[in-house]
């Protein structure tokens, strides 16, 4: 909760970029399946080189009480990982340093189930974040979905249809796989053309502050749900 209530974005954060990076197609884009805590402990070394990544969940709640985390879309500059929630489940804590490094930026989309959902199932949670979903909403956009976003900024057609698939299948089916890509692939680009508008309206320091008020909801989950993944709380 300090480390949540004390986090500001700095002078780098909220100035815009001069030119908004496109990432490469996917198709060229290197993707790693992480299943392994072998693997874990390389992405999250390569991650804390970064100065930003793209972060999304994908949850099954069919039949379940509270539903639970399956996958994990992790987004770089340069790469993308998907990581297996579900098999990975005792060492997902691997991720916290990162998670809660304030100088590495955590792009996500409609964050707030996902901010819950990382602290319920893992023990996680995010500092230094910045929510596109708020941006949308600050600058008034027509259409806060992610689907509409990529659309107009990215030139990117998101495909739906995977929405509501059963995420704890194995393995993920390349459609599957695709479509759980996107929701991160072009996430970082967004942020790029989003902060270039706020900035034009000064209006940057809203959406981080918005998204800091989303983040201290982790900070108050019942520490009991965590149980799962760690017996001894």
């Amino acid at each position: 909760a300090h480390e949540l209530g004390a986090c500001a974005p700095g002078e780098a954060q909220l100035r815009p970029p001069s030119h908004p990076l496109m990432p490469p197609p996917l198709h060229v884009t290197p993707c790693h399946w992480v299943c392994t805590e072998a693997a874990l402990e390389e992405v999250c070394a390569r991650l804390a080189a970064a100065s930003e990544l793209a972060l999304d969940l994908e949850h099954h709640s069919q039949r379940s009480y509270r539903g639970f985390t399956c996958l994990m879309q992790v987004s770089t500059r340069d790469e993308d990982f998907l990581i297996d929630a579900i098999e990975l489940r005792p060492h997902m804590h691997l991720l916290l340093d990162v998670l809660t490094n304030p100088s590495i930026v955590k792009v996500l989309h409609g964050g707030d189930s996902d901010i819950i959902w990382l602290q319920r199932d893992f023990g996680l949670y995010v500092v230094g974040a910045f929510d596109t979903g708020q941006a949308a909403r600050v600058l008034e956009m027509p259409s806060f979905g992610l689907a509409y976003l990529l659309q107009s900024s990215c030139g990117a057609t998101a495909n739906k249809v995977h929405q509501l698939v059963d995420w704890r299948l194995r393995p993920l089916t390349d459609d599957m796989a695709v479509y759980a890509r996107e929701d991160t692939h072009y996430l970082l680009y967004l942020y790029d053309v989003l902060r270039r508008e706020l900035h034009a309206r000064g209006a940057a320091a809203e959406v981080w502050a918005r998204t800091a008020s989303l983040c201290r909801l982790a900070s108050r989950v019942d520490p009991s749900a965590c149980g799962a993944a760690y017996p001894g709380l």
